[in-house]
C-alpha cells in the first residue's frame, strides 16, 4: 500500500533502511512515508486513522538511532501525515531529549524523547498514553525509561503525566511497589522496555512485566525479565501493584492447567504477543528473552487471577503444525518472542512470524502463520430469585449451565474470584444485599460477573406482654412492649396509645427505643381514673309503693272501717319506702370495665401496633 520495496544505506550510518520523507509538518502528502524502522508505539484513533510514535530506525538524511516523530496514516487517502517530533536525530548520531514541562499539563511544544519499545494503550476518551521504552529522556541521555506520557489527538499536544524526566541511578530507576492491590501516591513500575500492555472495559490501564527494574533495596537494584502486573488509574493518576513478583527474573506458578487462581503468575518475560477477548480478558502467549516459551495464559481483571490454558510451563518446546488449515488440539506454535498479533471479529487470535523455534527445534526468524480459537467462557451464572424489592427474606439459589462448573460469590457487590465463597446451598438474603457470582470450569475461561441485588426495606414487628391487664379503679397496670428489628432496622420508634377507658391514661418509659441487632423494650404504665361508670342492674319490677297504698286504699274505702283504712295506708307507706331503698341499693353497685388499648410504634413511615385488653374493676 505504500513505502520502499528496498533498502538504502547511508554513507554515514551501518545501518541499512528507506529514508524517512517527512514533507511539511501537519500536511498529508502521497510521497510523505515514515523512516523504515522497528519497535514503535502505533494505535488506531476513533475514525480509523493509523498513529506511529519512534522506533529504532531511520531519519530524513539516512541516520540510525533512536527515534521520537510521530507520524498519522489515512488508509482512505493512503497518505501518512507528519504530525509531531523530530525528523532528525541531534547531531547526525543521538537521541532527541524529551520535553516535559508542567506535570499533567498538555503544551504544544511537549514531546517525548526518542525512544523504542515502549508500553502504549488507548482510553476510553482516544487518548493516547506512553511509558517508558529505551531511548532519551531530558538531558538527551540514554537509558530504560521511566516516564509516563498522555497524548490529546484533538490538539495534537502531550502531557507528562508521571515518572522521571531524567534517568538517574539504580534507585530513580526502580520500581516503588507499596501494597500489593492497593493504589498510593507515589507507586509506579520501574524502567522497563518490552512490556505487554492493555485496556480494561473501565478504562484502566494494565502493564505487565518487561525488561527492566523491579523493586531496588540500598544496595542493589533487581534488573531483569520481569512478571509484575500493575493497574492505573488515568482519572486518580495513581499506579496499583496488582500481580506478580516485586524481583526480577523471579519464577511463576502455572497452578492447574485452565483454573484461575490467586496464586498464578506467568513466568517473568518481555515481548510477549497479547490481545484481550470480547470480555475483555488479557491474554498472552510466548515472550521471554534468556527463556522463550510458548505458553498461554489468560487473565481476567475483575477477578484479579491468571489462569493458565495452553502451551508448555517449560522452555525450549518445538512446533506441532499438524495439517495445513486443519484446528487441532495437539498444534501448537513453538516457543518464541516478539510475534505480531491481532484479533479479528469473532475473537479468535491470528499470529504471524517472530524469533521462535520450528518444528526441528531450531532457532531463527519465523513466517509462520496461526489461527487460535480461545476457550468459550464458561456460562454466566443465574439466580433462582430475581433482582427486585422484596418485603421477606428471600432463598436465592443459584446455577450454571457449564457442566462441571463451580460457582463463587459475594454478598456485598464485590467482583468474586475464586478466593471468595464457594457456592454449596441456597443463600439466605435477610437484607439489602447485591449478589455477584462467576463460574469456572477445566477447558473454559472464567464467565463473566452475574449480579442481583435484592431489596428488603428495614422494618420492624412490635408485641406487648402480658396481653390483658386487670386493675382496680383508681390504680396502675403495667406491660411490657418489645420491638423486634427485621431487615437490618436500626432505626429509633417512637410510642403511643390509644383506646383508653374515660379518665385513664398512658405513658411510656422509655417513650423512644432503636433496636440495634436486637430486641428493644419499653415499659407501658396505665393509670386508670377514681371513679368509673357503672351499669346499673335492672330496676325492681314490682310497682311502686305509692301506686300499690294507693290501690288498696281505694280497694277497702267502702268496704272496710275508718281505721282498717289508716292501718292499711300506713302499711302502704312502709312498702313504698322498702322499695325506695332496695332500688336505691342497686343504683351504687358498679359492674367491671373492659377495654382494648392499642399501642402504636412508629418509625418514620413505617408503623405497626398491638393490643392489650384492660379490665378495671
Amino acid at each position: 500500500m505504500n513505502g520502499s520495496s528496498t533498502v538504502t544505506c547511508s554513507n554515514t550510518s551501518l545501518d541499512c533502511g528507506p529514508y524517512g520523507v517527512y514533507g511539511t509538518l501537519g500536511t498529508p502528502a502521497a510521497e510523505n512515508t515514515p523512516g523504515g524502522r522497528q519497535s514503535g508505539s502505533t494505535w488506531i484513533d476513533r475514525e480509523g486513522k493509523l498513529w506511529l510514535f519512534g522506533g529504532e530506525g531511520i531519519d530524513a538524511n539516512g541516520n540510525s538511532g533512536y527515534l521520537n516523530d510521530l507520524w498519522k496514516y489515512d488508509p482512505t487517502i493512503n497518505q501518512w501525515e507528519w504530525i509531531g517530533g523530530s525528523s532528525t536525530l541531534r547531531n547526525g548520531c543521538c537521541n532527541q531529549p524529551g520535553v516535559y514541562g508542567t506535570m499533567g499539563d498538555p503544551t504544544p511544544g511537549n514531546i517525548p524523547g526518542s525512544r523504542f519499545s515502549a508500553s502504549n494503550w488507548i482510553d476510553p476518551s482516544g487518548h493516547f498514553w506512553l511509558f517508558g521504552g529505551v531511548g532519551g529522556d531530558e538531558t538527551g541521555g540514554t537509558g530504560i525509561l521511566k516516564d509516563l506520557w498522555e497524548f490529546y489527538p484533538t490538539t495534537n499536544e502531550w502531557a507528562w503525566m508521571g515518572g522521571n524526566q531524567i534517568i538517574g541511578s539504580y534507585w530513580d530507576q526502580s520500581g516503588w511497589y507499596g501494597t500489593l492491590g492497593t493504589a498510593t501516591v507515589g507507586d509506579i513500575p520501574g524502567a522497563r522496555q518490552l512490556s505487554s500492555s492493555w485496556t480494561d472495559s473501565s478504562g484502566n490501564l494494565w502493564l505487565l512485566g518487561g525488561s527492566g527494574y523491579a523493586v531496588a533495596t540500598a544496595t542493589r537494584a533487581s534488573l531483569g525479565d520481569l512478571n509484575d502486573l500493575w493497574e492505573f488509574n488515568p482519572s486518580t493518576s495513581e499506579w496499583a501493584w496488582m500481580n506478580g513478583s516485586d524481583q526480577a527474573n523471579e519464577t511463576g506458578v502455572y497452578g492447574q492447567l485452565g483454573i484461575p487462581a490467586v496464586g498464578n503468575t506467568p513466568d517473568p518475560r518481555d515481548s510477549a504477543t497479547s490481545w484481550t477477548d470480547g470480555s475483555g480478558n488479557f491474554w498472552i502467549f510466548g515472550g521471554g528473552w534468556g527463556s522463550v516459551s510458548n505458553d498461554l495464559w489468560n487473565f481476567n481483571p475483575s477477578m484479579n487471577e491468571w489462569a493458565w490454558i495452553g502451551g508448555s510451563s517449560t522452555v525450549y518446546t518445538p512446533a506441532k503444525y499438524g495439517v495445513l488449515g486443519i484446528p487441532s488440539t495437539v498444534n501448537l506454535p513453538g516457543d518464541r518472542r516478539g510475534a505480531n498479533g491481532w484479533t479479528d471479529r469473532n475473537g479468535n487470535l491470528w499470529l504471524f512470524g517472530g524469533w521462535g523455534m520450528d518444528t526441528n527445534g531450531n532457532w531463527g526468524s519465523l513466517n509462520d502463520f496461526w489461527k487460535y480459537q480461545p476457550y468459550a467462557n464458561a456460562a454466566t451464572p443465574t439466580f433462582g430469585v430475581a433482582t427486585g424489592t422484596y418485603t421477606t427474606t428471600q432463598s436465592v439459589t443459584i446455577s450454571d449451565a457449564t457442566e462441571g462448573a463451580i460457582i463463587y460469590y459475594t454478598t456485598n457487590g464485590t467482583a468474586p474470584t475464586t478466593s471468595s465463597i464457594r457456592y454449596t446451598d441456597a443463600i439466605t438474603i435477610s437484607s439489602t444485599e447485591t449478589l455477584t457470582a462467576i463460574a469456572v470450569a477445566t477447558n473454559y475461561t472464567a464467565s463473566a460477573v452475574a449480579t442481583a441485588t435484592y431489596t428488603i426495606p428495614p422494618d420492624f414487628s412490635v408485641a406487648s406482654s402480658p396481653a390483658s391487664l386487670t386493675v382496680t379503679s383508681g390504680q396502675s397496670g403495667t406491660a411490657t412492649v418489645s420491638v423486634t428489628p427485621l431487615y437490618g432496622f436500626n432505626s429509633a420508634v417512637s410510642f403511643t396509645c390509644s383506646g383508653l377507658p374515660a379518665g385513664a391514661s398512658c405513658s411510656f418509659a422509655p417513650q423512644t427505643v432503636t433496636p440495634s441487632g436486637g430486641v428493644a423494650s419499653t415499659t407501658l404504665t396505665v393509670k386508670t381514673a377514681t371513679t368509673t361508670a357503672a351499669l346499673p342492674r335492672n330496676s325492681n319490677p314490682m310497682l311502686p309503693g305509692s301506686a300499690l297504698a294507693l290501690a288498696l286504699c281505694c280497694f277497702g274505702w267502702r268496704k272496710r272501717r275508718r281505721l282498717q283504712i289508716f292501718l292499711l295506708l300506713a302499711v302502704s307507706v312502709a312498702g313504698a319506702s322498702i322499695f325506695t331503698g332496695c332500688n336505691a341499693a342497686s343504683s351504687s353497685t358498679t359492674q367491671p370495665v373492659t377495654s382494648t388499648i392499642t399501642v402504636t410504634a412508629t418509625a418514620g413511615s413505617v408503623q405497626h401496633s398491638s393490643t392489650i385488653s384492660l379490665t378495671v374493676n
